[in-house]
């Protein structure tokens, strides 16, 4: 019964971890996701429109990344490396832009000192 109790904890906790990318991790990720993607990786329009290319474009489906600061000591995440994590999320998924795009305020997040929450939409461009 004492094993139920300690690991019931360790179980929630996993249970709230996020896909947290620290700032250190961003250029590798950028590299890993340029190998799958057809376009540069950080020519990727982030837009916070709702509209791109007069309307000619298929969603993808919705983004979401958070960029933590890993210490106290760290420096606080940037809007910009917020911008690169959609990015990157968007590549992943092939898409050509984002729209919709809303690069939050830093914030206390679990397990990191402070984070800055992105989201947006990825979307594939038509001809």
């Amino acid at each position: 019964m004492k094993q139920i109790f300690l690991a019931l904890p360790l179980l929630l906790l996993t249970a709230c971890g996020d896909d947290m990318t620290y700032p250190v991790e961003i250029e590798r990720e950028t590299s890993a996701a340029q190998a799958t993607s057809a376009a540069p990786v950080t020519q990727i329009p982030v837009l916070v429109s709702d509209t791109i290319n007069d309307g000619k474009f298929q969603v993808l489906g919705p983004i979401e990344s958070t960029v933590g600061k890993l210490t106290a000591f760290h420096p606080t995440p940037t809007a910009e490396q917020a911008k690169q994590k959609l990015q990157i999320e968007a590549a992943e998924l092939g898409a050509d832009a984002v729209i919709n795009a809303r690069i939050g305020s830093v914030q206390v997040c679990p397990f990191s000192w402070a984070c800055r929450v992105s989201t947006g939409t990825a979307v594939k461009l038509h001809n």
